[in-house]
């Protein structure tokens, strides 16, 4: 018999068993690596991955059979193939489930590479039996020595495959994957050499140990396979030992390493620079030694026995330096872990002295006046809740010092923020230590009486101590004080009312005088209810739609024709009939109403603009007043565009007027907005033109149509024709429409005209009109043309 080289065994069909034991092995790493960072239906993956390993395992088989020089029977080979992949797959599925694991105890360890070294004895054994069953002559020593060295590669390969799996810095991984892979797939590739060996009586001829060729190859691939973790694992420990190295030397925090008694092992520079001890004098000292104070010494055992017990806090503490200083200091602490078992614990401290100063200057700062140092109207209010909740009865004093802000527009803020220190300085000698004496804004200050404290007699002390001069870089000042009080419960049990009331008792004393004190009574709210109801009616009319509209017409001074109208909003009350503008607009102001409101008489203008034209007028374009408010809304020209379209209407048809002051801020946004308006066909006037924000110095940059001169020239128009003349010639050059208000007399048209004003608008002409009133003079004007 021609005996080949490797004792029965093709060297081609051998090559192409290992070369595909390494595509194996390669597909096995990658494998196991997708399994870890899986986040969901790892289970799922975990049986794929099991059973294409085993499949390749399989296929490998057929070139093992071939490459023997033995006869083998084809009529088994369903059989062979459903024991073979079935265990294989078994194997493959613990050896990917134990890979998963960063750290195996040595009975997972050992019992999983039994259970695989078995799995391929017996995929082996069972396969070969099945497929070379005539040729099968058991070989006991041979036997032995396939399994041990099947144990081998089993230890290396689940070793090396948890290595590859757990490491996440690739780096460290892709040289050893692949040189482990080459030579663990060599070592699998002797596998089925050796059993097979172990199963053939030997054969005549082939030499007294060529027998043992595939013991020989097997034993030199596992030495080299061994090799791979070996290097691999002392790499891994090394960069793991200089990565918990770098955390522990370069923390910027304090690390401490502690034993289980407490006793200080090693520390970091920073934790040196810390105590101000040296490493050596800090190695074998007892934590406790470091805390300052008898409580604290308490609180930190019980601490590190939590951390013992396997808990995780934080805690703040202080900590005693060698100087004998103490530092505010904030530990987290963890257990030391090795082998499951715990060995010490790493103390990582961070100093927070300079957080603590901080912190106590945030919180004096909410709630200090940061001018006086007094109180502030915050610290105020979270007294008075503490009262509150106390149910204890105290009183609250207002006060506001008359004509001060006088002294800010003639000596300026800077100045006066000195008088206010002076009054806080004053109060605070004048007022008992049991109460507060708080600053809530401006010249006002209010005294929170509690302890037993009359207010009177307090309030009294106030007056008297005013009636001396302040002085402020050598000037004095005489200053009065109005005083409002009142008193809780008795006045009323809403805190926020309280201070309201000590208000409104502030200004009924400031009606009777200077250097006088009020207390609040019931017929204050009486005096302020008109306004407060208002508010609340005006709310409910703008919800409601009760508003109506006039209309005031525009002329062409010459022709004397209607040129367009100004939309006013009126109000009709239910009980006190017309409500001026010049009384609810300033309550609409104060109550965010003002935007609503526009937004409704907006809306009931074009309204009746789209009857009108129903009705077949040439309706003129019609202005309506925008208060600075509503356009600074970021959304102003987005509502007028809409509107527009929801209505059917062209912004022709419309002017805005807005005064000049718009331009006090955002000069380029604003302008923009100016310009959007003018782009949807809207004209802009700039209204009361000449009293505003420095008129001359934007009105060459502001984007608009038209200036409409204040009726406060117009009222006077001879003393100030001048002014008018210039206005006029202004408006002129910069291509400009100009139109003057408040015309009241024929003299005053006159000169309008001879100046070159033609459009006018006033009383001269017609007062605001109710809407059918408007609608029959543009009715009467459409029938004479």
């Amino acid at each position: 018999m021609n005996i080949p080289h490797m004792y029965i065994f093709d060297f081609n069909n051998i090559a192409l068993t290992v070369v595909f034991l390494i595509i194996s092995s390669i597909m096995a790493v990658e494998f196991s690596r997708q399994i870890k960072k899986a986040i969901d239906r790892k289970k799922r993956k975990m049986v794929l991955y099991s059973l294409l390993l085993a499949l390749t395992f399989l296929l490998t088989h057929l070139f093992v059979i071939i490459s023997a020089g033995v006869p083998f029977s084809t009529s088994n080979f369903y059989l062979f193939f459903l024991l073979f992949f079935g265990v294989c797959g078994v194997g493959s599925y613990a050896a990917l489930s134990l890979a998963q694991r960063e750290i195996a105890n040595t009975w997972q360890y050992i019992s999983t590479s039994l259970l695989i070294a078995a799995s391929i004895m017996m995929a082996e054994y069972t396969a070969f039996y099945i497929i070379f069953r005539e040729a099968i002559e058991l070989q006991p020593i041979l036997s032995v020595m396939a399994f041990l060295m099947i144990l081998v590669t089993s230890f290396t390969l689940i070793r090396f495959l948890m290595q590859i799996t757990n490491e996440d810095i690739y780096e460290f991984v892709k040289n050893y994957k692949y040189t482990g892979s080459v030579l663990g797939g060599m070592a699998m590739g002797g596998i089925p050499y050796i059993v097979l060996t172990s199963m053939m009586e030997i054969t005549d001829g082939s030499g007294l140990h060529s027998f043992l060729a595939p013991f020989i190859y097997m034993a030199a691939a596992n030495l080299l396979f061994m090799l791979v973790p070996d290097l691999f694992g002392e790499k891994l420990i090394m960069k793991n030992v200089q990565s918990h190295l770098s955390l522990f030397s370069h923390n910027p925090d304090s690390v401490f390493r502690v034993d289980l008694q407490g006793y200080i092992l090693s520390v970091n520079k920073e934790a040196v620079e810390l105590t101000g001890y040296m490493p050596n004098e800090l190695a074998g000292l007892h934590f406790i030694d470091l805390i300052g104070g008898s409580e604290e010494e308490k609180k930190i055992r019980k601490y590190f026995m939590k951390v013992l017990s396997g808990e995780t806090k934080l805690i703040e503490t202080t900590l005693k330096r060698a100087d004998s200083t103490y530092a505010d200091v904030r530990i987290t602490a963890v257990r030391i872990i090795v082998k499951n078992t715990t060995v010490g614990v790493f103390g990582i401290v961070r100093d927070i002295t300079e957080q603590k100063k901080a912190d106590k200057m945030i919180e004096y700062l909410a709630y200090h006046d940061e001018l006086t140092n007094l109180p502030n109207r915050r610290n105020l209010e979270k007294v008075m809740a503490s009262l509150f909740i106390k149910d204890e009865a105290f009183s609250l004093i207002y006060l506001d010092f008359d004509r001060f802000k006088r002294i800010n527009d003639t000596f300026g803020h800077s100045f006066g923020d000195k008088i206010l220190m002076q009054i806080g300085k004053k109060l605070s000698e004048v007022v008992p230590e049991e109460c507060l004496v708080s600053r809530i804004g401006g010249d006002e200050f209010a005294i929170l009486v509690a302890g037993g404290n009359k207010p009177d007699k307090i309030a009294k002390e106030i007056v008297r101590a005013f009636q001396s001069p302040l002085f402020a870089e050598g000037m004095e000042f005489l200053i009065t004080a109005s005083i409002g009080i009142s008193k809780y419960p008795e006045d009323t049990n809403n805190l926020e009312l309280l201070l309201k009331y000590a208000d409104m008792a502030m200004y009924k004393a400031k009606e009777n005088g200077a250097n006088h004190f009020q207390f609040f009574d019931q017929s204050m709210v009486d005096q302020n209810l008109n306004k407060f109801e208002l508010e609340n009616e005006l709310r409910n009319a703008i919800n409601s739609n009760s508003l109506t509209v006039f209309y005031q017409p525009k002329y062409n001074a010459t022709t004397n024709e209607i040129t367009g109208a100004e939309a006013l909003a009126r109000w009709k009350h239910p009980r006190h009939g017309m409500i001026p503008p010049g009384v609810f607009i300033p309550i609409a102001e104060e109550a965010n109403l003002i935007v609503p409101l526009e937004r409704l008489i907006i809306r009931q203008v074009f309204s009746q603009l789209v009857t009108w034209k129903k009705q077949g007028f040439e309706v003129p374009r019609t202005s309506i007043n925008i208060s600075i408010i509503h356009f600074y809304q970021e959304d102003f020209v987005k509502f007028m565009h809409h509107t527009l379209k929801e209505y059917d209407l062209y912004g022709e048809l419309i002017e805005i007027e807005v005064t000049e002051s718009i331009m006090i801020k955002k000069e380029d946004s604003i302008n923009s907005q100016l310009q959007a308006l003018r782009e949807i066909g809207i004209e802009v006037s700039i209204d009361d033109f000449g009293t505003g924000y420095s008129s001359l110095s934007y009105l060459s940059k502001l984007s608009v149509d038209r200036l409409k001169i204040d009726q406060s020239f117009i009222s006077h128009s001879q003393e100030n024709r001048e002014i008018i003349s210039t206005i006029v010639s202004m408006a002129t050059n910069l291509k400009l429409k100009v139109i003057a208000e408040g015309v009241e007399t024929e003299s005053q048209i006159d000169l309008l005209k001879s100046l070159g004003c033609q459009e006018v608008q006033g009383y001269f002409y017609s007062p605001p009109l109710p809407s059918n009133e408007y609608e029959t003079m543009m009715n009467k004007e459409l029938q004479e043309t």
